[in-house]
């Protein structure tokens, strides 16, 4: 539902959040076997963005863009969730300047909440100080917020999305989007700068050799998608010990190398499945291309992580009976992929 001032959308793809939330780079995998869900709730302010939403568990990563600052604040699911490296304490707050990186994972379904400012207003609108990361390019912190600065950030958010959730058309008026705009642009600067009089929100650094790492890793599949990837590939072409590796994927995503590995190569399949661009493709030549050579053990890795065969999702893409998606003359026998 799209009403003049709020946007509701409800995604079954982890990569359909890119489409999502404007401004951001968006890459993820779901944690979970079974089917992905994500809601989201946007509301349109006058060349600001605000999103609440929540979804099932998954490993993302995402960036600002050039132009785009963000502010997150996690509302739930914090018990297990992870945010750049480090476990999530209570009354945290993302601090995410232009181009910085998020990298997530959420065990369970968790809500949240986030602001996305042009970087040429970012400034005068929220008065951060003046080594926030808002305000430095690649820049992103998380923040532990006041109790009463966090919480009062918090009800507001969860007010917003309750309202448009019983009264879609209550922000179709000016005056309803102004008086949010303006609630939501001292209770966000009160959680960056911290109440006045009182002192700053206490900043909790990440590992930045722990992100390098797993950034580096995925870029590396990402370049090499048709090539089968272990551990020690990795290693050797980041210059890092097995226990090294293993300890950064754990501090971030809280997995190991290989699962990661595995899921996000099932999530490059899949997108390969899904696309309309082009000839349909073989679920044999999409496995294949994605470093998958045991092709039995492609199909039950994907059903179980997704929940359904290869083919369905291929089928369900192009509008074709999912033996349409095998080659003319050719039997499905046990070596074929379901």
């Amino acid at each position: 539902m799209h009403c003049k001032g709020v946007r509701f959308t409800q995604l079954s793809e982890p990569e359909d959040v890119l489409a999502a939330m404007p401004g951001v780079v968006y890459r993820a995998v779901p944690l979970r076997t079974g089917a992905f869900h994500a809601s989201i709730t946007s509301f349109d302010l006058g060349g600001i963005v605000f999103q609440t939403g929540e979804c099932t568990p998954l490993i993302a990563l995402a960036a600002t863009g050039p132009d785009t600052v963000a502010v997150q604040l996690p509302l739930e699911g914090l018990e297990t969730l992870i945010l750049n490296g480090r476990a999530v304490p209570p009354r945290v707050v993302g601090l995410y300047g232009a181009g910085g990186t998020l990298e997530r994972a959420n065990p369970r379904a968790a809500r949240y909440a986030v602001l996305l400012l042009p970087l040429n207003v970012a400034e005068a609108l929220l008065s951060p100080p003046s080594d926030s990361p808002l305000l430095r390019s690649g820049a992103q912190d998380l923040m532990q917020a006041h109790p009463h600065s966090w919480e009062r950030a918090a009800e507001l958010a969860r007010a917003a999305a309750a309202t448009a959730d019983a009264d879609p058309r209550a922000f179709d008026g000016e005056e309803p989007r102004r008086s949010l705009r303006a609630s939501l642009l001292h209770a966000v600067h009160e959680l960056i700068a911290g109440p006045e009089g009182d002192e700053r929100p206490r900043i909790i650094r990440a590992s930045p050799a722990r992100r390098r790492i797993v950034l580096a890793a995925d870029e590396y599949l990402r370049a090499e998608p048709a090539r089968p990837i272990y551990t020690e590939d990795l290693c050797g072409v980041l210059g890092v010990s097995a226990a090294r590796l293993a300890e950064a994927f754990h501090a971030t995503f809280g997995v190991s190398p290989h699962r990661f590995l595995k899921l996000r190569r099932l999530a490059m399949a899949r997108a390969s499945l899904r696309s309309h661009d082009g000839p349909a493709p073989l679920v044999k030549s999409v496995a294949l291309s994605h470093g998958f050579w045991h092709l039995g053990q492609f199909a039950h890795d994907y059903r179980a992580l997704y929940g359904e065969a290869p083919s369905d999702t291929l089928a369900r893409a192009r509008r074709l009976t999912p033996d349409d998606d095998m080659a003319p003359g050719q039997a499905r026998d046990a070596g074929d992929v379901p």
